[in-house]
């Protein structure tokens, strides 16, 4: 035998060894986990519930598939929650619903959820009874996270909404009916959900609320639900929020009205166009009777294009009265040339937009100084004696 042969063989045998080991271990894990999944269900059977979540527990280890992990999930947690543990019971559903949920039976999912939520609300599960409004909220956050158009996602948005407004979290509230409303526009339960949106957008549009865009969009909430629900009993108190919605705005503009009148800020014409808006689109609050009172006190309006009406009475009482005779006036004398002004450098400088684009011309040391002057004879600096004679 060859040594091709004989490695040949070595291979085929450490091959067959591993296989071996990987099936019995594959056997191994997977009867492991028949055994504690069948521990499990001996344990619920005998309402023994915790020891049951347990062993479901540590069955999903040695699952070899998805599928036997999710189903594993699903019996744990609702062992817990048998076991009246809410807590723990929603941990494992929510790790199912994370992890695996190609595999999650929505329908046995959702409303154990949703009666878990319930218990944290009621302080089921908790020590000395206090309510989780909190954990709650997560539970219905994880329903609609998971299922944001399932069946009751609109009944589960509308319960988040009043749990968040509950909790004094309104900005929340607000993103959660928005939502659903955009999902489900023409469900019958969209009606309450925006009146409860409107209620909430009206006490946001107290503060921070300058240019009004908060209270309109709760004016058309409201109005919404007026028109789709005339009977409804809470027409009433929809009615008053828009009545409550109708005076903020009107002090609005009543208080700007008032800002044009400051003497830092003074625009009279502005100032009466918003007392004059507050009396007519809000005749019957208070802020329309100041607001009277206050155009009242200015006078009369002026004679200007900003207001149509007095300037077109204005224009018909000038075409029936003649025009003044106006005097000639005399004509002012004319009046003195000014000579231009002497410059410092005038007459040293080359010359300026005269001699633009000319070549500069200097003139030469000689023309400018008389340097002979300086300079002596040559026969006196050569003559030492007194004379002037040779030497």
């Amino acid at each position: 035998m060859d040594t091709t042969t004989r490695l040949r063989s070595a291979v085929l045998t450490l091959v067959a060894a591993v296989s071996c080991l990987a099936a019995e271990e594959g056997y191994s894990k997977y009867s492991r986990q028949k055994e504690l999944a069948r521990q499990g269900e001996q344990a619920e059977s005998a309402g023994r519930f915790r020891v049951a979540a347990a062993a479901y527990s540590k069955s999903r280890l040695y699952a070899i598939d998805n599928r036997t992990r999710a189903q594993l999930i699903l019996r744990e947690a609702e062992c817990w929650a048998q076991h009246r543990s809410p807590y723990k019971a929603f941990d494992a559903y929510r790790t199912l619903l994370e992890s695996y949920p190609l595999h999650v039976p929505y329908d046995r999912v959702l409303p154990r959820l949703r009666q878990l939520a319930a218990d944290f609300e009621r302080g089921k599960g908790s020590w000395f009874g206090f309510r989780n409004r909190n954990k709650a909220i997560a539970a219905y956050e994880l329903i609609l996270q998971e299922t944001p158009v399932g069946s009751g996602a609109i009944q589960d948005s509308l319960t988040l909404g009043g749990l968040l407004t509950a909790a004094d979290r309104p900005a929340e509230a607000i993103v959660v009916y928005r939502e659903a409303l955009k999902r489900f526009p023409g469900d019958p339960l969209s009606a309450p959900m925006r009146l409860e949106l409107g209620r909430l957008l009206t006490d946001a549009s107290r503060t921070g609320d300058g240019d009004g865009q908060v209270a309109r969009q709760a004016a058309r909430e409201l109005d919404a639900f007026i028109k789709s629900k005339p009977d409804d009993p809470r027409r009433n108190d929809a009615q008053f929020l828009l009545s409550l919605i109708d005076a903020r705005r009107a002090e609005a503009l009543y208080d700007l009205a008032r800002f044009y009148l400051r003497p830092a800020h003074r625009r009279e014409a502005a100032s009466r166009r918003y007392l004059a808006a507050v009396i007519r689109d809000y005749p019957n609050s208070t802020a329309a009777t100041r607001s009277a009172d206050l155009l009242a006190s200015l006078g009369p309006a002026p004679l200007t294009p900003e207001f149509p009406e007095e300037a077109a009475q204005a224009t018909a009482v000038a075409a029936v009265t003649p025009a003044p005779v106006e005097e000639p006036v005399a004509a002012a004398p004319p009046a003195k040339a000014k000579a231009p002004a002497r410059r410092l450098f005038d007459g040293l400088l080359p010359g300026g937009r005269a001699d633009q684009g000319q070549p500069r011309t200097f003139r030469t040391l000689e023309e400018r100084e008389d340097v002979k002057k300086w300079l002596l004879p040559l026969g006196d600096v050569n003559d030492l004696k007194a004379g002037g004679g040779p030497q």
